[in-house]
């Protein structure tokens, strides 16, 4: 693996960077990367984008999906990322975290903080996981407008919007297909359909909307309501953008389990030893050696 440096970090905008992206052959594949670490990781495995999942970044906070963070905590996580990586990033901004005023204030928050893309849903807040049970969305018109504010808040117009509909799951997927029509007359870019059910409701989400000159997003949730479907054949059926939400913390949380499991047994972290990396390893992936340089240049004094 190639560990990102100083000297990698990109200057054209976010924005641009991510439109280059989806201009090339071939769907494009984004992991979930939830801190500043998972980030180094996915850019680290050749990954060109990544997604921020509000639920991977309640869960990275002990809390589940239930709408009960915050913007300013979740605009932490964007600056965080989008410095580890310097890659575009596609933010989740939930519902605007209210209204269309709401919405403003959040779109501009993410793209202050770096991302590429931001999208808004059309669930009532508080809003829940989309893989959840028990989920409620408020009128396509009104969330139509809030499409439409966040597309004139934008403070450089190729910062992408993205528009989300939960609706399947209460009024099923044709609801959803006209939802998403409706969510591109007013200005979505990129759009996506949460929670479906079967392989042959993505095909037609992505059939009925394949005029339509949106990039259209497929989310994979392990365990969730969508089936899980290999990028190739989600290129297939029309999806321009596939991302694995949760796949990085879900993963993480099973080591840790494990690890911990293992260490209050015994006492010692021997079987745990053949997952860890190596101590000079996660220093260099951190930029240990590139502050070093630092250190040497500026003739920064330690006592180490």
């Amino acid at each position: 693996m190639t560990y990102l440096v100083s000297s990698d970090l990109a200057t054209e905008p976010p924005g641009r960077r991510l439109r280059a992206l989806l201009a090339r052959p071939g769907i494009l594949q984004m992991p979930g990367a939830h801190n500043g670490l998972a980030a180094l990781q996915a850019r680290a495995a050749g990954f060109a984008a990544l997604y921020l999942s509000g639920a991977a970044m309640t869960a990275s906070m002990g809390l589940p999906d239930l709408g009960i963070i915050t913007v300013d905590e979740a605009a932490f996580f964007v600056r965080q990322i989008a410095r580890a990586a310097s890659l575009p990033v596609l933010v989740d901004g939930d519902t605007g975290y209210g209204n269309a005023l709401n919405v403003i204030r959040t779109e501009q928050m993410f793209e202050q903080a770096g991302a590429a893309c931001i999208f808004f849903e059309d669930q009532a807040w508080p809003k829940r996981c989309g893989h959840m049970d028990g989920k409620q969305v408020i009128s396509a018109e009104e969330h139509a407008q809030k499409i439409r504010a966040a597309v004139d808040a934008r403070l450089d117009k190729e910062t992408m919007i993205m528009s989300r509909t939960d609706s399947r799951a209460v009024y099923g997927i044709d609801d959803a297909i006209e939802r998403t029509k409706r969510y591109i007359d007013a200005g979505a870019e990129i759009c996506f359909a949460d929670g479906i059910g079967t392989r042959e409701e993505l095909e037609k989400f992505a059939k009925e909307l394949s005029g339509s000159g949106a990039y259209l997003v497929a989310n994979m949730i392990e365990g969730g309501k969508t089936p899980l479907i290999p990028a190739k054949e989600l290129e297939q059926m029309g999806f321009s953008l596939v991302f694995w939400a949760c796949s990085a913390v879900y993963t993480i949380s099973k080591a840790l389990y494990d690890l911990f499991g293992n260490l209050a047994q015994d006492g010692t972290t021997e079987k745990s030893l053949d997952r860890m990396i190596e101590f000079s390893q996660f220093n260099s992936m951190i930029g240990l050696d590139t502050y070093k340089e630092y250190e040497r240049k500026y003739k920064v004094d330690r006592d180490d």
